[in-house]
């Protein structure tokens, strides 16, 4: 275990008084911090899924799945910016329906899809998750819209016109593979707009150092 993780947890156990924390609370801060710096044998675990997590800490998914949502509550800050993290990465493994031209997003994050999914509405922006509660298909002209307002809107309006681009020029199999590629490339853009520490959180996540 990190001197970093030891340093963390302290001043948190500590911040509100010795004994103050519940078990629940510090189950999340734990959580928190795992996903932050990993184990003595692993990467920081924010870049497993619930699933592998659950399988490295011995605990059920839905366990996991609910103190992540805890631990982003409570030790993770502002809800806003964590959730902008969880979207570019999201945005980063997109991919593109033909038929409809929708844009599907993985995001198992409780708290980062709650947040998302609460944009879209009060944009008056309609989206689907009928089938996985973790997919949300949205369309994409609604997406670019919502990226414009929380992200730098000169990156967003390139990613919009690659997005037109590929839509008006390419066969099927093309369209896929360079959907991949732009998403990939202007979540990385779009991140480093944001600032260092989004940027950070995205590199982790997409292993590039």
């Amino acid at each position: 275990m990190s001197d970093d993780f030891k340093t963390e947890f302290l001043a948190h156990y500590l911040s509100v008084g010795m004994g103050a924390l519940g078990k629940k609370d510090i189950d999340a801060l734990v959580m928190h911090l795992l996903d932050k710096y990993g184990t003595a044998d692993s990467a920081p675990l924010c870049t497993y899924p619930n699933q592998e997590v659950s399988a490295l800490l011995k605990t059920p998914a839905t366990k996991i799945r609910s103190l992540r949502y805890e631990a982003g509550l409570k030790f993770g800050g502002r809800v806003e910016d964590q959730a902008k993290v969880k979207l570019l990465i999201a945005l980063s493994r997109a991919v593109l329906e033909l038929e409809s031209k929708k844009i599907c997003l993985v995001i198992e994050d409780a708290l980062a899809k709650n947040w998302l999914q609460g944009q879209l509405k009060n944009n008056g922006l309609i989206f689907d998750h009928s089938f996985n509660t973790e997919i949300i298909k949205v369309d994409a002209k609604g997406l670019f819209e919502l990226l414009s307002q929380f992200f730098d809107a000169a990156q967003t309006g390139r990613f919009k016109e690659a997005f037109e681009r590929i839509s008006h020029e390419k066969n099927n199999e093309e369209q896929r593979k360079e959907f991949i590629k732009i998403t990939k490339n202007f979540a990385l853009k779009l991140a480093e707009s944001a600032g260092s520490g989004i940027l950070t959180s995205i590199k982790l996540h997409l292993g590039i150092h």
